[in-house]
């Protein structure tokens, strides 16, 4: 009889963690506040993000060689708001990349937390590895008095190094807790607990440098998905356009006009106004219906199929435009997008 673990034989698993236990971590640097500086210990808000490197910011924390050996590569170092579809598809070869080596047991990124769920989302749909892919940062720059940048670098390696982050998908460690690629959402502004999931909760914790694990992804994704990136391409334009009371409907036109597809954000379960939805019956591109609540899941209805809507289930306006993105690489129907978004 074959025992499994997250979807994983465990004897694959055995294999996997005796091999981890003379692998490296790679740690792979983009930049954000993690890496940032500013004028001062009390400089909270008003810092220069970027401005250190991940070697830097390794031997800032000694407590990680207890985790080690380690490797390390300065993808980019930038403010998060600057992060791109184009940066996301390099990023995504290069984990790959990484990912394949006999060496590694798990990645590390390091990233600004702007755009952090967008990133984790891609990647847990682009890169193609069962071993531990682990995202953090910080909300308070490296100069800042209780900066919480090392900590959470070495919660993410100790997750990194965890039998149970294998096949987990892409993980962010924020604040000591575990959130999953496609639920985790930035909530707060400025709060060191920015990350979480309002709907489900966090996915696990970590607690005297062992991760815990108390629900696993149920939707395809990492090794099990069917947008794995090989090489450099150019993604679809999608556009976003959340509603408001009021709304100058031309809007609409002008985003869809350069655009390949389209995520609405509707009010509540995603509602859409009348006038709206006479716009939107002229408009021939893929269209989603999301909802620009943030918590909550837009379902299908009886106007769906007719108006030719795809609805966004649980995924944000931001995390749809991803999806729909990866999707429209290639010619699909209204009711192929419609299972993509069921099953991812």
């Amino acid at each position: 009889m074959k025992v499994y673990v997250n979807g994983v034989p465990r004897n694959a698993i055995i294999r996997i963690v005796i091999s981890m236990k003379d692998t490296k971590i790679m740690i792979i640097g983009t930049g954000g506040t993690i890496a940032g500086t500013g004028n001062g210990s009390s400089a909270l808000t008003e810092y220069r993000a970027g401005s250190i490197g991940v070697d830097d910011l390794i031997q800032a924390v000694p407590a990680l060689n207890e985790y080690g050996p380690f490797e390390s590569v300065q993808f980019s170092n930038i403010d998060s708001s600057e992060m791109s579809p184009y940066r996301w598809v390099r990023l995504a070869l290069l984990v790959n990349e990484v990912a394949e080596r006999d060496d590694i047991g798990g990645i590390v990124i390091t990233h600004g937390t702007d755009t952090m769920e967008e990133t984790a989302y891609f990647l847990q749909l682009t890169v193609h590895t069962k071993k531990p892919v682990v995202m953090t940062g910080s909300m308070r720059p490296a100069t800042a008095l209780s900066a919480d940048g090392p900590v959470n670098l070495l919660q993410a390696v100790q997750v990194a190094r965890s039998e149970s982050a294998i096949h987990q998908g892409v993980l962010v460690v924020m604040n000591g807790y575990i959130d999953s690629a496609r639920e985790v959402a930035k909530l707060h502004t400025t709060d060191v607990a920015t990350f979480g999931n309002a709907q489900l909760g966090h996915m696990g914790c970590i607690q005297n440098g062992k991760a815990y694990f108390y629900y696993t992804p149920c939707r395809k994704h990492t090794s099990d998905s069917e947008f794995i990136l090989r090489e450099e391409v150019e993604l679809p334009q999608v556009g976003i356009v959340n509603l408001y009371g009021g709304m100058d409907t031309e809007i609409l036109t002008m985003v869809a006009s350069r655009s390949q597809g389209l995520i609405v954000g509707g009010f509540g379960h995603g509602t859409l106004p009348q006038a709206v939805r006479d716009t939107l019956k002229k408009i021939t591109i893929p269209k989603v219906r999301s909802s620009r609540i943030g918590n909550g899941i837009v379902s299908s209805n009886s106007s769906d199929v007719k108006e030719g809507f795809i609805v966004s289930d649980s995924l944000s306006p931001v995390k749809a435009r991803i999806l729909l993105m990866l999707a429209l690489q290639q010619e699909r129907s209204r009711e192929d997008l419609e299972n993509l978004f069921a099953l991812y």
